[in-house]
């Protein structure tokens, strides 16, 4: 519900005077129905609008990019992503419309966040697809909602709603020991994110939305070296990468630095796209001017900043 989301935070207060301690009892793996229905003035009659849910949450994962089939979400520099998966059941006679923006809101507590520092990035099926569906009575349908967050947040406490914001019987849960442990080799913590990390060669790690293994660093002609990359992409969407990409260095064990020249070599039918589930492997390529061994690889991500190096080359 991104209307509703960015509404509630630019509207109102995050950081609510407390009158009295907030409970959260509301369970992963637990359905709640959320959501309106209709009343008719003088009979107190309700009646189904297609406005209710039945929601469980299953799971909540960090990371700092989630993909489907047409769309890849990236967190951008300071940010991280928040994904919570979760089933929608149809608890009403008739059809009931899921897209994005019609899957549940979030409510956030106990937080000093504003407008923008949290945003809603879209909704996809667990299959990956963009959301677009009827449910008739009784079906259901899984999916994942995500959110950029600060890269670095002390808890995560919300309220599930739909369509109505804030009800008095809102949905609340407290989330931060309930998040999955993340993979990224830039998280501290389930919560927590950096910019930067530093890991040894024989680690993989993840940049943006492709993985990467440094394989070996070797002497070629010109008295240069080259870098041997394997690149991954873990998304179901088609990924892109070369030199353009990243700012790729290198540094001798003096710490001194040799930027690489503008490409990345992988082989004459290359095409810059990665598909899904499959790896390239190309080389930085670099010549010092001491003609020095490298001994760290350092990438920097143009777009986001986020920067690993490399050791023991």
């Amino acid at each position: 519900m991104i209307s509703h989301l960015i509404a509630c935070i630019a509207a109102f207060p995050l950081k609510e005077p407390v009158t009295q301690a907030r409970e959260y009892k509301a369970k992963l793996g637990t359905p709640y129905k959320i959501g309106i229905v209709g009343i008719t003035s003088g009979t107190n009659d309700r009646s189904e609008l297609g406005e209710s849910r039945l929601v469980t949450l299953e799971k909540v994962q960090t990371a700092l990019a989630y993909g489907g089939k047409k769309v890849t979400f990236v967190a951008p520099a300071g940010k991280k992503l928040i994904i919570f998966l979760a089933t929608i059941k149809n608890p009403e006679k008739g059809p009931i419309y899921i897209t994005s923006d019609k899957t549940f809101g979030l409510r956030l507590y106990d937080t000093t966040y504003t407008a923008k520092d949290v945003s809603y990035r879209g909704a996809l099926t667990k299959g990956g697809d963009l959301l677009d569906h009827h449910l008739k009575p009784g079906e259901s349908i899984e999916v994942a909602t995500v959110y950029e967050f600060p890269s670095v947040t002390p808890h995560l406490r919300v309220g599930m709603y739909y369509h109505t914001y804030m009800p008095k019987n809102a949905v609340m849960f407290d989330l931060t020991d309930k998040i999955e442990p993340p993979r990224s080799v830039f998280a501290k913590s389930n919560m927590n994110y950096v910019d930067w990390v530093s890991i040894d060669k024989s680690k993989e790690f993840d940049l943006d939305d492709l993985t990467f293994k440094v394989l070996d660093c070797q002497p070629i002609k010109d008295n240069g070296f080259a870098v041997k990359v394997q690149i991954s992409n873990p998304m179901p969407m088609t990924g892109n990468w070369g030199w353009q990409y990243a700012k790729a260095i290198v540094r001798d064990a003096k710490g001194a630095e040799t930027s690489y020249y503008p490409s990345f070599t992988v082989g004459p039918d290359w095409n810059m796209t990665i598909e899904p589930g499959k790896s390239v492997v190309g080389e930085y390529r670099f010549y010092p001017a001491d003609q020095a061994p490298p001994k760290t690889f350092v990438l920097t991500q143009n777009s986001t900043k986020r920067t690993v190096t490399v050791t023991g080359l």
